[in-house]
Parts: C-alpha cells; structure tokens; sequence
C-alpha cells in the first residue's frame, strides 16, 4: 500500500476528537505517523495515543507495521514506502524495535545506503541531529536519587554510530569515530536554544579530548565557539564523559542540560534512567530540521508481550514531547501532571514496585484529563 493511500482521513475518529478538541478551547489537526514497533510495542502506543487524544488535541493517525514482527509476517522490516511516508508527514510516534541476536551482524540497504538498525534509517536520511532524553524524578517512584531534572542532548547522526567498521586482518577490526564542525555545531545550538526556550540556566558539553584529542578537541572548540554567538545568559562550561558520570551519582543537581557526542549521549542516558529509577520513565525525541520522531527510550521487551504489564510511561511521555513539538504545549502539560497524579496515588506499573496493569495506569490517566 503507497503512502498516498495510506492518508486517507478516518473520519468518524477525526469527528470525536475533535469535539474534545472543541471543550479545550479549539486546537488545529495535526497529521502523525505511527509506527507500533515489536514485543510491548502495540500496547504502550495505542495506550499513549488514548491519553493523548484525551488531552483533547485534534490528531489524525497514520499507522503502517515496521519491525522485526512485521518482518515474520510479510518479509518486509523497512520499505521505500515507511520512508516516504515520514518524509511527507513529518511527526513519526513509534514503539521500540526488536533487534534478535541473530540480526547483530546484519545491515539494512534502503535508498542507496547501508545502516545499522531501522532506527538508524530515520535518523540519517532525515538528519535527526539532537536526540532528546530528559531524566526527571516521578512522585510516588521509589528512585535511587531524588530531585533529578537533567536533559541529555545527544548528537545522533555520527561519532561512531556511522557504521563503518573494517576487518584489518583475521584479528583486528577497526572503527571510524567521526566528528565533523556542522554536526558540533548545531547540536550545541539546539542545547543552548532548548536550555533557553525551557528557562534553564546550564549546558554542559560531554567529551574526552584529553584522549581523543582531536575528534573530541572538535566537539569540544566547536560548543564554545557556539557558546561565545548563541549562548546568551547561559552558563556553558565541559566536563570529560567519565568524571561527569561520578559527578551525577554524587552531586546530580550540579547538571541541567548536557550536550554531547553521540556515544557517551547513549551511556549517560541510560545512567541518568537509572538514577530516576527506571528507563520505563524516559522519553525520546529525536529532532531534524524538518522532520521529527518520538519514541521509548527501552527496549522491545518481548518477554513480557501481551501480558497487559507494561509500562506505558515512556511511551507517554514521548507524547507529551510530541505535543510540545506540534506547538500543543498546554495539552503536554496536562498530560504528564496526569501521569504524575496518577503516580503519586500509588497507582504504579509492576516494574516500578506497583500492581497496576497496563490498562488501569492508562485508565486513570484518561480520566483524569476528562475531570479537568
């Protein structure tokens, strides 16, 4: 099926949304692609689309299967056709991917090129240059550390991400870490722009050019020249990647926004998941220029599919970033207080030390944006 066809209005959906639209104070379409991803994928986005369109927001869904699931069933894990729909649409809400072990070693060709994952696809051809993962402590999460609000911008289309790995001999592999001057540049602009624009004060550049002395010593010159144009009232200093991660364990409210390479992006993220308690609590946004895409932050668990036990809060929360992004800034926020009410009644997914099944943590959710 082309994406022409796919596009089709669905009516009577578009109608009751946009009534509840009406009760908000009106809200103009917006058109999203939908990706349900694998294991507890299908259930934690048609969760998340439930609550946001109980915020009220005027959205009409597009929804194609991509993943390794669909691949079981029709041969096809990623086509032309899922990428020419991001393309025309512009916002992609989807699940987590399954990546079986028996894949680690395979590669995707799409439009002329090689990359790594499926998510790799859209991050490259569409220069999704800042992943955007906030870490912040939920009321009625039990967490390691309390009072965590730190946002990790992470540069997402080189560093060594890009795939090109070489057999030197029958022991030796070797990998290219790429940093080029355009990429440092505008991730650390999006930094400071998005540290600025959510009235935080901080941007710290992650890096390791006592080692990496050129590459990172790029990234590192690159930051402050930004800095020096474009970091107005903000205060924009570095940290090397391995100390930062002892300095956020010790002393977490020392960070507000880092900004960093692509790898250490990806390690810290997950540290700062942890810290709040759970990856379960983290969204994703990944932004480009012109097009954007918001996901969980974890993985597929397919070994809990279908059980009715996930946990529908990063996928949520992706929502809210959504929402954010389509300009419905006050619908994200109601949102996420929902959640957050929804927490702090003890109303808890099992993996965070609840009982609360997939649907009743949605549930509670919807019924309390429709109280409001």
């Amino acid at each position: 099926i082309g994406p022409k066809r796919m596009f089709a209005r669905q009516a009577s959906r578009a109608t009751a949304t946009a009534l509840r639209a009406a009760s908000f104070g009106g809200s103009r379409n917006h058109h999203v692609l939908t990706f349900n991803g694998d294991g507890i994928g299908p259930e934690i986005v048609n969760a998340a689309k439930e609550c946001i369109e109980a915020t009220g927001v005027d959205i009409q869904w597009t929804e194609m299967q991509m993943g390794y699931e669909a691949r079981e069933k029709t041969g096809v894990y990623i086509s032309d056709d899922h990428v020419d729909a991001f393309d025309e649409i512009g916002v992609l809400f989807k699940g987590p991917l399954t990546i079986p072990p028996k894949d680690s070693q395979t590669y995707i060709d799409l439009k002329g090129r090689r990359f790594t994952s499926g998510n790799q696809v859209f991050r490259k051809l569409f220069e999704l240059f800042a992943n955007v993962r906030p870490a912040k402590t939920m009321p009625g999460v039990v967490a390691p550390f309390e009072h965590v609000d730190v946002v990790v911008i992470r540069e997402n289309t080189e560093d060594v991400y890009t795939g090109e790995e070489t057999w030197i001999d029958d022991d030796t592999v070797e990998c290219i870490k790429r940093i080029t001057r355009r990429s440092s540049e505008r991730v650390a602009r999006y930094a400071m722009d998005y540290a600025r624009n959510g009235n935080r004060h901080k941007v710290t550049a992650l890096h390791k050019a006592n080692v990496c002395k050129q590459s990172d010593g790029l990234f590192l010159s690159t930051f402050y020249d930004v800095a020096k144009s474009h970091g107005q009232g903000l205060e924009c200093n570095d940290q090397l990647a391995d100390s930062c991660l002892t300095r956020l364990v010790l002393e977490p409210a020392e960070f507000d926004v880092l900004c960093c390479p692509n790898l250490y992006g990806d390690l810290v993220s997950d540290l700062t998941g942890g810290m709040i308690g759970s990856l379960g609590l983290c969204p994703s946004g990944n932004i480009g220029e012109k097009h954007a895409l918001f996901e969980p932050a974890h993985g597929s668990a397919p070994d809990i599919a279908g059980k009715g036990i996930a946990n529908p809060s990063s996928q949520i929360l992706s929502g809210c970033m959504m929402l954010s992004h389509l300009g419905e800034h006050d619908a994200a926020s109601r949102l996420e207080a929902a959640l957050k009410d929804t927490f702090a009644q003890g109303i808890l997914p099992i993996d965070l030390g609840g009982k609360a099944s997939t649907e009743v943590v949605t549930r509670n959710i919807i019924n309390k944006l429709q109280a409001n």
